[in-house]
């Protein structure tokens, strides 16, 4: 189809593609009412497929003065993590004519900072460590204000355009990486919030493993978000070490530095008997062991998702709403005695 096709592309086009009236159509793309995954499914890929975008209708029409204003909407500020997604996004906005706007989510369910996104006109929105609930996401799509959520915590529904890492492939990678180093026994390392992401490191994680060692166990040692392995858990972990090599994988860097301090200041030695690996690649802090680690591209994710808001913007069609972008192995002394 070209490109002047797509623009052409009504929504009764979508309904008759999907199979489903125009008003089935206008509700699922503007997220009111209760319909099935399939509809919800068969509406968007439709959608898709004819390049047909809600934002660029006459009734979903934007303003004809485009502030230049991205909204960055964020769970949290401070942390390495949150450092590199301002920084990824504000240099593509800024390369793209953008300023950023910096919004952090409030436990007010009152505040109504969607409200505050319209009134400032703004072009769009990522959202960062957050998942808009959908009553946000639908006062974006009554004020025809794009969005892009960067590394969901919870899945979205179909036709929300999101942007992450290849968690699942992490995973994989680190018990292959963790078995080529001659370790025998396996722990994962989590929270008690068991987010998206970490539950796609735990899968890929138990995939490989399972595929390379048919008969190796996968134990999990809870720990808190930013760090703090339990007691009972140190001694677990020291308990599975003493007479196989014990190899570990954690939810994310804070929990592996916190795993690696536990089990030396223990009596055990890294990576003799136990290897720990990571995810993220944080910098490391003072006095902390070289980590190996998962390296995922935080600030390429957050440029992208800022490029993708303005795609959205200029009315361009997806290809794919849902976007990963690679993750890479990075090994250092945790896990190798030759390592940096």
């Amino acid at each position: 189809m070209t490109d002047e096709a797509s623009r052409r592309a009504s929504l009764a086009d979508v309904a008759a593609a999907a199979g489903v009236s125009a008003g089935t159509v206008s509700r699922v793309l503007s997220r009111r009412g209760d319909f099935s995954l399939a509809t919800r499914r068969a509406v968007h890929d439709a959608a898709t497929a004819l390049g047909y975008d809600r934002a660029t209708t006459n009734r979903g029409r934007r303003a004809h003065t485009d502030p230049r204003l991205i909204e960055l909407v964020l769970g949290g500020l401070g942390g390495p993590w949150t450092h590199q997604v301002i920084l990824g996004a504000h240099e593509r906005a800024f390369a793209l004519g953008y300023d950023v706007v910096l919004t952090k989510e409030r436990t007010d369910p009152a505040d109504d900072w969607p409200a505050r996104v319209a009134a400032r006109r703004s072009s769009g929105v990522v959202f960062a460590i957050i998942t808009p609930t959908r009553r946000q996401l639908d006062r974006l799509s009554d004020f025809a204000v794009p969005s892009v959520v960067l590394d969901p915590r919870s899945d979205t529904e179909p036709g929300v355009v999101t942007v992450g890492a290849t968690n699942r492939q992490g995973g994989r990678d680190a018990a292959r990486h963790l078995v080529a180093e001659g370790y025998e026994r396996f722990v994962f390392a989590t929270t008690a919030l068991r987010y998206r992401f970490g539950r796609a490191r735990e899968q890929g994680f138990r995939e490989e493993l399972a595929r390379l060692l048919p008969r190796a166990r996968v134990e999990l040692i809870d720990a808190d978000w930013v760090g703090g392995v339990s007691r009972a858990g140190i001694r677990r972990l020291v308990e599975l070490s003493v007479d196989a090599r014990l190899g570990v994988f954690a939810v994310n860097d804070a929990v592996a530095h916190t795993v690696v301090s536990a089990v030396l200041h223990a009596g055990r030695r890294v990576p003799d008997e136990i290897g720990v690996v990571g995810f993220d690649d944080d910098p490391r802090p003072p006095g902390g062991m070289p980590l190996s680690t998962i390296r995922q591209p935080i600030h390429d994710m957050a440029a992208l998702a800022v490029e993708l808001v303005d795609r959205l913007g200029r009315g361009e069609p997806l290809g794919n709403r849902q976007v990963e972008l690679p993750t890479e192995l990075v090994a250092r002394r945790s896990t190798a005695s030759l390592g940096p």
